[in-house]
């Protein structure tokens, strides 16, 4: 397998560079970002190189490269530094794990990670530029359009097509046989039960506190 370099160099980075080493045995070799934007000359011992020079010293025909970045600009950014990376000829790797449940046919696209403890079941579709964080469940023949970003435990049911570019926050659920637009926003523990529009935003009701003080509880 070729050595990777991972664009980006914060927390997501740094997650995805586990994943890449102690699962998946790959050999991280550097971290690339804009120029503009580093801010040291290694991370996690690994040296980081501006992008705009990256394939002088890590050419891309013996290197692959994967986009570390969040759901910034609801993934417009990754999207966009997915598009930079392929046009300096760079192949970008993908890693499921070995601790996910993953139907024996899916085809994992390019920049996608699957991390621990997801439920893909038959006949689910994921598109490129995918990043789905840890137990997630993902009902049988849902389609997951491209750049989307799934963050963790959501539960979407069977049947589903998930626009382009979306975004699903930590325990969202979505019913099944509904279709999620493009670029849509779906916030933490935000219960979807009917198709949306493109662009679409929806924020969970969060749990207002308790007039009563913990110092002042008889119980609990």
């Amino acid at each position: 397998m070729r050595d990777v370099i991972i664009f980006g160099m914060g927390q997501v980075a740094e997650v995805i560079h586990h994943y890449l080493t102690e699962e998946g045995g790959r050999s991280v070799v550097a971290f690339t970002v804009d120029k503009e934007f580093r801010t040291a000359d290694e991370v996690l011992g690994v040296p980081v190189v501006d992008f705009e020079a990256v394939e002088r010293r890590y050419p891309p025909a013996t290197h692959e490269m994967f986009v570390a970045v969040s759901f910034r600009g609801v993934n417009k950014l990754r999207e966009t530094k997915v598009a930079a990376a392929e046009a300096k000829g760079y192949t970008l790797t993908s890693h499921v794990s070995p601790h996910a449940s993953v139907w024996s046919k899916l085809v994992v696209n390019p920049n996608t990670i699957i991390m621990e403890n997801n439920v893909i079941q038959p006949f689910v579709t994921i598109g490129r530029n995918v990043i789905m964080w840890s137990g997630n469940h993902i009902g049988h023949h849902t389609r997951i359009g491209d750049n989307c970003f799934i963050a963790s435990h959501a539960v979407i049911s069977g049947n589903c097509e998930i626009g382009a570019g979306t975004f699903i926050g930590v325990n969202a659920t979505l019913r099944d046989n509904i279709t999620i637009g493009t670029r849509n926003v779906i916030g933490a523990a935000a219960l979807i039960l009917k198709s949306s529009d493109d662009n679409a935003v929806f924020v969970g009701a969060a749990t207002e506190a308790a007039r009563v003080t913990s110092d002042r509880l008889r119980s609990i």
